[in-house]
């Protein structure tokens, strides 16, 4: 695998992490996308439930912002990969110091633009396709992969459940060790993705990483 490769693999740890703590500390709300929340929105509307409607329209509104200035980014500044990081580094930050108390959807607006960011910045390595935020289309790809393989015994599936594999693999450690945190530390258990948010930067940064 490059570097490329062992970058994405690492922010799916990163995901894995905010999902999570999102899903623990947050009333079961999933700060990493947004079907759910969207949903509600609409269910808010039309029982009438405007507060709720309003708080949960902000937090997609995060989403579309994160969304918008990654592409921004992408496409007339540089670095977004790095930029990314640095993003969910402040989210990191912000999200410790939200109280227990504050609506789940409103404290994760950090976690919405953060991930956003994140998903568009890190969409696609080794030619394929592939959140590094959420685990559904990446399942898919796998199990596609593994039974192709088993079909066929050809290199090009080999090489793809590998690769999502290996995405799925990486996601859920950053699961378990966000769990760990957050069983240990509650809301400020956030902190121990710092450490995680170093292993894409020093691929991103270091050329000696470059995988053999």
């Amino acid at each position: 695998m490059d570097r490329e490769t062992w970058a994405h693999h690492a922010m799916a740890a990163v995901g894995g992490f905010f999902g999570v703590y999102a899903l623990l500390v947050r009333g079961g709300t999933f700060g990493s996308s947004e079907t759910s929340n969207l949903i509600y929105l609409v269910v808010a509307g039309l029982d009438g439930t405007w507060g709720s409607a309003l708080v949960r329209l902000g937090g997609t509104a995060c989403y579309i912002a994160g969304i918008v200035l990654a592409v921004l980014w992408r496409r007339y500044g540089r670095g977004l990969r790095v930029w990314a990081i640095a993003v969910d580094l402040a989210a990191c930050l912000g999200l410790a110091w939200i109280p227990a108390e504050t609506d789940p959807i409103l404290a994760l607006y950090p976690m919405f633009f953060a991930t956003a960011v994140q998903w568009v910045a890190y969409s696609q390595a080794a030619g394929y396709t592939c959140a590094t935020i959420f685990s559904t289309n990446n399942l898919r790809q796998f199990t596609e992969g593994v039974t192709e393989y088993l079909c066929t015994r050809e290199a090009e599936p080999l090489r793809k459940l590998k690769f999502y594999g290996g995405t799925l693999i990486c996601f859920h450690l950053g699961v378990a060790w966000g769990w760990w945190c957050v069983s240990r530390w509650g809301i400020p258990g956030i902190y121990g993705c710092l450490p995680l948010l170093a292993a894409p930067l020093l691929f991103r940064l270091v050329p000696e990483c470059q995988a053999a």
